[in-house]
């Protein structure tokens, strides 16, 4: 993974920002994940204990069907098949958790029996049919945590996915980036520093005052053409004397 980011001095800022705000997001994804986690875990003993109360009552509604039958025959069993009665009414109640939308309650409101025209005869059936509605409400209130369980154990996978991708991708990717683009500004730096080194290496330096021997006053040249300067004015003394 490559990262485009501005060219120089200005890059760095750049990338030190969406580090920053990368590492931010991991940890909260990270924290999601958590959290998705123990609502996964407290649901699924409730939809195993779910499930072991439907397949009970699948079992007793069957059995009670085939003592109906054995007893009254197949023919009354089509009957009351065949005998149209409404729908039973099932209500969900929808709720957000951690971003994700689930069923926290399905329920049977209404579960309308049969009709008596049809139970004629067969009083064996009565008990089925009560046994079948008991089964279809644990069976709306199993759907519906199963229903919640799959959408949070879907979102805990898309979160993993985000949080390893953020992790093992985009933030390497970006550690590398901002250790390319240091180690190329300093030996930037270290040419600037270079050339102007060469550049102040090149000039003249400001000029030394000298603290020795004082320099020779100049003077007018004396009378014959005898010169001029301290030597001059040493025989000139010499002279005077001798006169």
């Amino acid at each position: 993974m490559r990262v485009e980011h501005p060219p120089g001095r200005a890059g760095r800022p750049w990338l030190v920002h969406r580090l920053q705000i990368a590492r931010r997001g991991a940890a909260l994804l990270d924290e999601k994940h958590r959290a998705l986690t123990r609502e996964r875990n407290r649901l699924r003993p409730l939809v195993d204990a779910a499930r072991e109360r439907w397949e009970l009552a699948a079992r007793e509604a069957d059995r009670l069907l085939a003592i109906a039958e054995a007893l009254g025959g197949r023919r009354q069993v089509e009957v009351l098949r065949a005998a149209a009665s409404p729908p039973a009414d099932v209500r969900v109640s929808w709720r957000t958790v951690l971003g994700v939308r689930c069923p926290v309650e399905a329920r049977v409101l209404t579960c309308p029996e049969p009709e008596r025209s049809a139970l004629i005869g067969a009083a064996a059936l009565i008990g089925a049919a009560r046994a079948h509605r008991a089964a279809l409400r644990v069976a709306v209130e199993l759907a519906g945590l199963e229903c919640a369980l799959r959408r949070i154990e879907h979102e805990l996978r898309l979160t993993a996915v985000r949080r390893n991708a953020i992790e093992r991708r985009w933030i390497p990717a970006h550690e590398r980036a901002l250790a390319e683009l240091e180690l190329m500004l300093e030996e930037l730096e270290r040419e600037d520093g270079a050339r102007v080194r060469r550049l102040t290496g090149g000039r003249p330096g400001p000029p030394v005052r000298s603290v020795g021997r004082p320099a020779a006053v100049l003077r007018e040249p004396t009378e014959g053409g005898r010169g001029y300067g301290p030597d001059a004015d040493a025989r000139r003394s010499g002279e005077d004397r001798r006169i």
